[in-house]
């Protein structure tokens, strides 16, 4: 895990360092600055570029206010950069263009402009679509026997990300449209926190308090583990979730199985996760629910429904297109055999930047509808 966290965080600050400095030289192109105010504007943007790194720091050092301050400006630049990159560069492909196929005023300042505007409308439209959470509704037939009256209410969450942003008044609207929703059984797929904060658990609380009368069931993501093991747990079992880490449960009639995430996983194949397959393919009288984090698929598994997240649907357009490189099927429901569906959701939280971008937050209500059990 770690050799992966450290392949990852190197790739991410190549990335992302050099978007940086793509903004940084075709602003001083425009804006013609030099000398000491040159000096200042490239340690701000070092400093901009390190702030997820600065910002776990001051969470283990439990300065939270800091650390909040820090993300929102850190985290949001970072959604503008992006934005400013990809806006920027289309027009640098237009420029391109218009100088081989035309003549006339330059329009590398008015294309400039026009990036910095955009991405500025997108960030605060984002931030706002970032809050506003959809609600999903799917209905999905079975031919296996369910309680009366013949219909089970599955309620997902993913992808929430509790922590130094998204906690306390930011989950009202999560919660109270998963109350509303009624669910029989309420499952979550993964990266529930992310953080190490001090002042966690009363959000954690707020989550037991919702009821669902066949249970609450959850697997761990790979923030989980980004965020510690052994507090992650605590905090998902403390809000009112079984923990299932390639283990399987036995509830109104269906057989819930969940897998831990690929994150958590050492070399070689472990003899419970060997049991785990085992059981997942001998379960063949009921309907069976596959809660996986990551939406990896295996098709020779046993399941009827896989419920996955992690993908936030892009969370940024069109960032979404370089997720699809590593997950095809990034959002939405997909049959991938007779009796066998996917379902990706775009889940509630964000990761990063605290803004979506034509990606809204969701979740997600789905109708089992089947025989009823006389």
């Amino acid at each position: 895990m770690e050799l992966r966290m450290i392949i990852f965080l190197l790739t991410f600050f190549c990335v992302y360092g050099s978007i940086n400095f793509y903004f940084f030289f075709r602003a001083r192109s425009i804006l013609h600055f030099s000398g000491f105010l040159q000096v200042a504007i490239l340690i701000l943007l070092i400093s901009l570029i390190v702030a997820p790194v600065l910002v776990r720091l001051l969470e283990s050092l439990r300065y939270e206010q800091i650390a909040r301050a820090v993300a929102c400006i850190g985290y949001l630049w970072m959604a503008f950069v992006f934005l400013f990159f990809v806006i920027n560069l289309s027009f640098d492909l237009v420029r391109l263009l218009y100088k081989m196929f035309g003549a006339g005023p330059p329009l590398k300042t008015l294309f400039f402009g026009l990036s910095v505007l955009l991405s500025v409308v997108l960030v605060v439209y984002g931030y706002f679509e970032a809050q506003n959470i959809r609600v999903r509704h799917l209905e999905i037939a079975t031919e296996r026997i369910l309680p009366r009256p013949g219909k089970l209410r599955i309620v997902q969450i993913s992808d929430v990300h509790v922590g130094i942003i998204i906690r306390e008044q930011r989950l009202d609207r999560l919660l109270q449209l998963v109350r509303e929703a009624a669910p029989d059984v309420l499952v979550c797929t993964g990266d529930l926190l992310d953080g190490e904060l001090d002042n966690i658990m009363d959000n954690a609380e707020r989550f037991a308090d919702i009821e669902a009368p066949y249970g609450k069931f959850a697997v761990l993501g790979n923030h989980e583990y980004y965020a510690g093991l052994k507090r992650s747990i605590e905090f998902t079992q403390a809000a009112g979730f079984r923990l299932l880490r390639d283990e399987s449960f036995e509830v109104a009639d269906i057989m819930i199985f969940g897998e831990d995430d690929i994150t958590g996983r050492v070399p070689g194949t472990t003899k419970k996760s060997l049991e785990f397959q085992r059981a997942l393919a001998q379960s063949r009288d009921q309907f069976v629910l596959l809660l996986k984090h990551q939406p990896f698929v295996n098709l020779n598994a046993n399941f009827n429904l896989q419920l996955s997240g992690h993908t936030h649907g892009g969370q940024l357009y069109p960032f979404g297109f370089i997720v699809r490189l590593y997950f095809p099927k990034i959002y939405g429901l997909h049959e991938l055999a007779p009796g066998k569906l996917l379902y990706v959701s775009r889940g509630v939280g964000t990761w990063g930047p605290p803004v979506r971008v034509f990606a809204p937050p969701e979740i997600t209500v789905i109708d089992l509808i089947g025989k009823k059990d006389n």
